[in-house]
């Protein structure tokens, strides 16, 4: 059995101890696998062009009409998005800067623009660099021109140029602090925004009054425009009010560092300028444009498993709260439908889509979508044919280099004859040495798009 994408799909149905088991491990992995080719950056970038035109909706741009084009952008997705505007576009391309998360700039070959590595989940000296660049370009953008944007998830981190008075060391101390606070990727933008030269819609000022076209591949519950990778072209709806209120809420502002606070109080007195807001005559020139989003994952998941055989349920894309309590949810949920029949009956499916959150309390190695199966582990327990998982689309879940986990029922008592107790390990935030340990953790590398997570459980007849 081979898959696209996850590495060690073989080893993970092969732990299943009864062939029920592996018959249901396999078909979940398999969906995930389909889910994360439906997001594939580079296809969902490359459908948007036809003959030299920008294709969005029911319009569309002819990129034949401008002076001089240019590519800038930032995320996860940004080596394959890159290489399909590349391969579209060709010599019509100006120049061209991307930020991507560092070792993947070799990923795809391209001569137009360049692919710089920078840092994730915390910036580094490669996101300054690239986002200096970045700006340089936009500014070099006049009247005439048209500024193609490449936008996916990890962009915040990637892309970045503080107001003046920000140290590098102090952003990546606020990113680290914002990150492990428990507080969701809206808040967290909400600050970032507020202390930076190129998000929140000031890429967009700077280019204007060119125009700027924003390919986007959405890692945000909802798409909103103005959260994915900071919005640098879209319009910002929150205040230097508002990300003072998350250090607040968050009990952040007597251990952020003294920069973040001074900007942020400045801001709040009006003497640093608010980031654009709706209605500024700079979005008048700016298309922004969904190209990928959970819901396509989640709708080819359900696909596949239809064309398996099983009865699908479909809980939506926005799933968020606590890794392990969504995690004891959908696991309750499912074996509603193993004991009972309900809502439907075996051979069925539960797939969810978003993006749950972790509060780092210990100091164990994991993420979101590892901590969300352990968190159903114990309620599964004892069921034949059961599978429950979740799948980072990135591949790449929290601090480990895992993309998810998966666990059946019989997970918890290999465990606990191992002498793992998942309790524990939920307390030391330590999802990966679990199920590393048992072998069942997902590994894909990365998959060079973005969009969240797909999470789901399998019930055989």
């Amino acid at each position: 059995m081979s898959s696209s994408y996850i590495k060690n799909l073989d080893e993970l149905v092969e732990n299943g101890r009864t062939t029920r088991d592996k018959d249901a491990r396999r078909a979940l992995l398999l969906a995930f696998d389909k889910a994360i080719t439906a997001v594939d950056a580079y296809k969902a970038v490359s459908s948007k062009f036809s003959d030299g035109e920008l294709i969005f909706g029911t319009s569309s741009v002819d990129t034949e009409n401008f002076r001089n084009l240019f590519v800038v952008g930032a995320g996860k997705a940004g080596s394959k998005m890159a290489k399909a505007v590349e391969d579209r576009l060709g010599g019509k391309i100006s120049g061209g800067w991307v930020n991507v998360p560092a070792r993947t700039e070799r990923s795809v070959s391209v001569s137009r623009i360049k692919l710089n590595p920078a840092g994730h989940p915390i910036p580094d000296e490669g996101s300054l660099k690239g986002a200096m660049e970045i700006l340089k370009m936009a500014k070099r953008a006049g009247e005439g021109d048209l500024l193609i944007s490449l936008l996916s998830g990890g962009g915040s981190a990637l892309m970045e140029y503080p107001i003046e008075g920000v140290s590098l060391e102090d952003l990546q101390e606020m990113n680290r602090l914002l990150v492990l606070s428990g507080a969701d990727i809206r808040e967290i933008n909400a600050v970032r925004k507020h202390v930076s030269m190129i998000k929140g819609g000031r890429l967009a000022k700077a280019a204007f009054p060119a125009t700027t076209i924003s390919l986007i591949i959405s890692d945000v519950i909802g798409d909103p425009l103005d959260v994915i990778a900071s919005g640098p072209t879209a319009p910002d709806e929150t205040t230097y009010e508002d990300a003072w209120q998350v250090l607040e809420n968050y009990s952040l502002l007597d251990r952020m560092p003294e920069s973040i606070v001074t900007v942020l109080e400045r801001g709040k007195r009006g003497e640093i300028p608010e980031t654009p807001k709706p209605g500024d005559e700079v979005f008048d020139r700016v298309i922004n444009v969904i190209v990928a989003n959970n819901l396509r994952a989640v709708q080819a998941a359900e696909r596949a498993l239809i064309e398996m055989g099983y009865n699908v349920l479909i809980l939506g894309s926005r799933a968020e709260g606590e890794a392990r309590h969504v995690g004891k949810f959908l696991a309750g949920l499912t074996t509603s439908i193993a004991e009972e029949g309900l809502p439907l009956s075996p051979p069925a499916a539960i797939i969810v889509g978003g993006e749950t959150t972790v509060r780092v309390m210990g100091q164990g190695v994991g993420g979101r979508n590892q901590e969300l199966v352990l968190g159903g582990v114990r309620t599964i327990s004892g069921l034949e044919g059961v599978v429950l998982g979740s799948i980072g689309t990135d591949g790449v879940d929290g601090v480990s280099d895992a993309a998810g986990a998966i666990a059946d029922g019989r997970t918890l008592e290999r465990a606990l004859s191992e002498g793992l107790r998942p309790e524990e390990f939920l307390k030391n935030n330590d999802s990966h040495t679990f199920f590393s340990w048992l072998g069942d953790a997902i590994f894909t590398g990365p998959t060079l798009t973005n969009v969240m997570d797909v999470m789901g459980s399998v019930i055989q007849e």
